[in-house]
């Protein structure tokens, strides 16, 4: 089976339970890319683990002259609050799309490794077709009552109708059916290019959900262009080695 082909590599044994497990693979505007890369630098997530596929882009990824797998998982230390409960942010990351034959097979090896190691919920990064350029919003999905409380919880709107595509849509429709808490966090962003300003509602959104956690999103805002161009440039270098897949794009449709 595919999923037998489909492996996550954890290059130390972290504690991560109860932590929140963000997936960020490319979208519309590439604003979970971006919002994804900037946790990692704003929080000092260590790269902790990889997930690996022969059939996954055959590339490196290069940050501060390091080289990485082109599927990353990041994550920090425990931040406790008075109460005793912990706020932890896991992060899984790639700068590339797999093929459509293989997004389901990855979906169920993430959503059954955050439950044997017993994250609290993933939220998934999206994008979608903005309305109002000039006054974007984000929007929700949730796959159990507890995370539909939490959505309500901080104000975001739940989106009634449309289609998610990709891992995210795999996700959705796996946490409904085995009652795992999956919710989609989706920013308005354009579609034509790098969405820094896309990127930064999603993060002001995590921000709310995570109060033990401070996540300033101004340097976002400032450094948009530098970060948009970063991410650009990790896209354009890929594709020339990159395989043609014929997948659709991950977004949402309404």
């Amino acid at each position: 089976m595919m999923e037998e082909e489909i492996k996550i590599v954890e290059y130390k044994e972290v504690d991560i339970s109860n932590a929140i497990l963000i997936e960020a693979f490319p979208t519309v505007g590439l604003v979970s890319s971006i919002a994804g890369h900037f946790l990692i630098d704003q929080l000092k997530l260590e790269e902790i683990g990889t997930i690996s596929s022969r059939y996954f882009l055959p590339a490196a990824v290069i940050h501060n002259s390091v080289p990485s797998p082109p599927v990353r998982i990041y994550a920090g230390k425990k931040v406790c609050g008075e109460t005793g409960s912990c706020d932890q942010i896991v992060v899984i990351i790639s700068e590339f799309m797999p093929s459509v034959d293989i997004i389901k097979p990855l979906a169920e090896v993430i959503l059954n490794w955050a439950v044997k190691k017993k994250c609290d919920f993933i939220v998934t990064l999206e994008g979608t077709h903005g309305l109002d350029p000039k006054k974007p919003i984000t929007h929700g999905v949730a796959s159990t009552q507890k995370m539909k409380d939490i959505l309500k919880k901080h104000g975001i709107e739940e989106t009634q109708e449309g289609m998610i595509t990709g891992i995210t849509g795999v996700l959705l429709y796996e946490g409904v059916r085995l009652k795992r808490d999956v919710l989609c966090l989706l920013a308005e962003a354009h579609t034509s290019y790098p969405d820094s300003r896309g990127a930064a509602l999603l993060v002001e959104a995590l921000d709310k959900m995570l109060p033990e956690i401070k996540i300033d999103t101004k340097p976002l805002y400032k450094e948009a262009d530098d970060i948009e161009q970063k991410i650009r440039a990790y896209i354009k270098q890929a594709q020339p080695s990159a395989p043609s897949t014929g997948q659709l794009p991950p977004q949402m449709y309404g």
